[in-house]
């Protein structure tokens, strides 16, 4: 078992998730074939393993629900292409806000092209297509490709079975290429902090902060007024006092910006000292696979979510 699996496996373990996910696991080996034939009920029952509860997507209410009955329902050509990470960054710059982008080094056509004596000492090199295909080079002379290859060649699983890009792949069979960025990094050496921010018809509504991810990655959700919200999902919640970032109206502002033209994404920012960089856009948030604790949350975050608007496509 390679670092990262041994890596997952610890963080569910200690978040009481190991068993619902080894569950999950057991049944997309199982099910991923007939996934096609009844996608539907595929889904509903990978809900009611990983979720605790039947969902009713003909007339969804929480907000995992919501994010089911998306894959199913609706998708528009723009959706399909800023999934890819580097037409994502020709969206942005579209909308104006080109200063926002993490430089890109070089891309690639796929791993077989990837040569570390075109690279700087630092960098970051992902998957274009996947959610799980990322590694962070922090010293060059102490990795080898292979290590790339190994982590870039083990995408995430959420894709086969419902994940970011579940309906969108499966419609479109996008092709996989490979992007190397700057490192980003704060003014003490750790990786920046996420910003994540849920939108609807092109209004971020609330938000959570991925902290300590050179660490333990922590979770924190927020109202969109920086009141922190008593709801855990996926990751403890941090034990530091999180303070609202500098320029936070502006990240909202880029958040209008860039969502307005779909029905429902998840808006990704760093701000490293008030300095703010696009990451992605992301339409599946954990799949809708992911309970929130207390699961009212589900629930509360659904409301934000009007259906009525998103006929599809």
């Amino acid at each position: 078992m390679d670092g990262y699996l041994i890596h997952r496996v610890i963080h569910h373990l200690k978040n009481g998730s190991f068993f619902r996910v080894f569950r999950r696991t057991i049944y997309v080996k199982r099910n991923l074939k007939k996934a096609q034939k009844d996608e539907k009920k595929y889904l509903e029952n990978l809900g009611k393993i990983t979720l605790g509860y039947k969902m009713n997507l003909d007339n969804p209410q929480s907000f995992n629900e919501k994010l089911n009955w998306y894959k199913l329902n609706y998708s528009n050509d723009l959706m399909i292409n800023v999934v890819d990470k580097i037409y994502a960054k020709e969206y942005v710059k579209e909308k104006g806000l080109e200063d926002i982008l993490i430089n890109t080094i070089k891309t690639y056509n796929d791993l077989s092209e990837v040569n570390l004596d075109d690279l700087p000492d630092k960098f970051v090199i992902k998957n274009t297509e996947d959610s799980g295909g990322v590694y962070v080079c922090k010293d060059k002379s102490k990795i080898s490709i292979q290590d790339i290859k190994k982590k870039l060649e083990n995408k995430n699983s959420f894709i086969s079975y419902g994940g970011k890009n579940w309906a969108l792949e499966n419609s479109y069979n996008l092709k996989n290429r490979i992007i190397v960025e700057e490192l980003v990094k704060t003014e003490d050496g750790h990786a920046p902090w996420d910003y994540k921010f849920f939108c609807f018809n092109g209004k971020p509504r609330f938000l959570f902060v991925g902290s300590d991810r050179d660490t333990e990655v922590c979770f924190d959700f927020y109202d969109i007024n920086f009141n922190h919200l008593e709801v855990k999902q996926g990751h403890p919640n941090s034990k530091k006092n999180i303070l609202k970032p500098e320029k936070f109206d502006e990240m909202l502002k880029i958040c209008e910006i860039l969502s307005k033209d779909f029905p429902q994404v998840r808006v990704d920012l760093y701000n490293v000292s008030g300095k703010i960089y696009f990451g992605e856009l992301t339409f599946f948030h954990f799949a809708g696979l992911e309970p929130f604790k207390p699961r009212k949350w589900d629930y509360i975050f659904g409301e934000f979510w009007d259906l009525s608007n998103n006929k599809g496509e």
